[in-house]
């Protein structure tokens, strides 16, 4: 088990565990020394350096802002990234009996990002600096961030005997975009 699942798994709602691929993941990340302890706590990245170059997982991220304790729906939701400069939180979603990998923007956008964790560690592969919805769709901008990827990108396709696409499909409609719609209107 990574560092980051032994942080991450006292907080866990009943009934949650962490996806097997995901934990993978963060030990590869761990074992590059993409780990760090710094005053906001421990966080890895599935890159090296200091510069924010896309997804930084945390297991002090929070919902905050979106769901409290008590709140209906709050106990299907596992914040576990920053996946934007301005806030934008990637967590996990227990939809139904399955593990889906969702967004909540700081714009008050919600979005699906995966419908799995090896297709949530393949999005985050392309190398994107941020993950927003209006960037998921086009090859990213950012030649650093990509390069920066391009370990993990490796990794990823060999661990998983898979490929990374160059672009990402949204869902449309968005099933997390109406169920947050739905939990906020039971609140």
């Amino acid at each position: 088990m990574s560092r980051f699942a032994e942080l991450l798994t006292p907080s866990l709602p009943e009934g949650f565990t962490i996806p097997e691929p995901l934990d993978r993941a963060w030990s590869w990340m761990e074992a590059q020394g993409w780990g760090r302890e710094n005053g906001n706590g421990y966080f890895v990245t599935p890159y090296a350096g200091d510069r924010q170059l896309g997804p930084v997982f945390s297991p002090q991220e929070s919902l905050v802002g979106w769901f409290e304790p008590g709140d209906p729906g709050y106990d299907q939701l596992v914040p576990i990234a920053e996946i934007s400069g301005d806030g934008g939180t990637g967590a996990m979603w227990l939809d139904g009996d399955r593990v889906r990998f969702v967004g909540l923007g700081s714009d008050g956008d919600t979005f699906l990002l995966a419908d799995s964790a090896v297709d949530f560690l393949r999005l985050i592969a392309i190398g994107h600096h941020e993950l927003n919805t209006w960037d998921l769709e086009s090859e990213p901008e950012e030649e650093d961030a990509v390069e920066a990827h391009a370990a993990f990108r490796r990794w990823v396709e060999s661990e998983f005997d898979t490929t990374v696409p160059p672009v990402w499909s949204t869902a449309d409609p968005d099933p997390f975009e109406a169920w947050v719609g739905q939990m906020q209107e039971k609140r």
